[in-house]
């Protein structure tokens, strides 16, 4: 989101200190420095608080939070620490994108995070009548002997020879132990284009909708999901931040289009390093290269 201060903070645009990054969560200290090691712990891909996260951002969040907070009192000296989650102005969320608090804590430091709240009129068990989940209802007709939403883990590369010139792209898939690999190159293209065919190729190669995983080393197509940059083209009409059209739009609008029967979540991977699946899709892409100097 453009005006989101941690989303700018996660861009760059505004300066942090840093605790913590991966590809999907960013950690920095609270800029109001209220409790030494005050630390904020946010996803790379905006959302507002978890009644609207999405169940794999909710997890990449959690993680971070465990991770640091072991960090804390593993390898820091803390005896323990805060962790805490508000949602919604009412309940004090002051800025509106999904963050979590971790308040290093010692023995004996004087902090107090005690709620100090009026005794509640209501019994237990009224409260709980009141507030608690419904079971749901299932009417199957038929839809239960259907074959359960499969999840696929598909990473893709593309590769070029001259920028423009002759290029590749490969996509390989992993379900349900198969394996199933697919290449392909273009005589005149560019190196952005065979990374969005190899994410495409691989997606509209999936019959049924399913939870995918998509591992790329290519910034350009992972970080326009994870970063919200496909949400500011849309909502500027396809148009960058110049005021230019994004290039390859057609590429972008057939990824879009080949990702509405799947749940996806992307994965940025380090190109060109020690991840055996993705030097074998990007082996793929240059071999389809080598065929078209045929």
């Amino acid at each position: 989101m453009k005006d989101c201060i941690f989303c700018k903070i996660v861009r760059g645009e505004i300066p942090c200190y840093k605790i913590y990054e991966d590809e999907n969560v960013l950690a920095f200290l609270d800029i109001e420095n209220d409790v030494y090691g005050h630390t904020l712990v946010v996803p790379k891909k905006h959302c507002t608080n978890i009644l609207d996260a999405e169940d794999e951002t909710l997890a990449q969040v959690m993680k971070a939070v465990q991770k640091i907070a072991k960090h804390f009192v593993d390898d820091c000296g803390f005896d323990g620490v805060h962790t805490f989650n508000n949602n919604g102005e009412v309940a004090g969320q002051s800025v509106m994108h999904l963050h979590f608090h971790i308040k290093p804590r010692k023995t004996n430091d004087g902090i107090k995070s005690e709620f100090s709240n009026p005794k509640v009129e209501a019994s237990l068990e009224e409260i709980c009548e009141k507030l608690k989940l419904k079971e749901e209802k299932r009417e199957c007709q038929g839809e239960c002997d259907k074959q359960t939403v499969g999840n696929v883990v598909l990473y893709t590369d593309g590769a070029c020879s001259g920028n423009p010139g002759l290029g590749g792209w490969a996509a390989i898939m992993q379900s349900s132990g198969k394996t199933k690999k697919l290449s392909g190159g273009e005589e005149n293209t560019t190196n952005n284009r065979m990374e969005l065919m190899g994410v495409i190729s691989g997606l509209e190669a999936i019959k049924k909708p399913c939870k995918v995983d998509i591992y790329s080393d290519s910034a350009y197509v992972v970080n326009a999901f994870l970063q919200n940059w496909i949400e500011g083209w849309l909502a500027k009409g396809w148009k960058g931040s110049t005021g230019k059209d994004v290039l390859n739009i057609e590429l972008w609008k057939r990824l879009l289009q080949a990702m509405k029967p799947h749940k996806v979540a992307w994965h940025k991977v380090k190109g060109h390093a020690d991840n055996e699946l993705n030097n074998e899709c990007d082996a793929l892409a240059r071999a389809e290269i080598d065929k078209l100097r045929l």
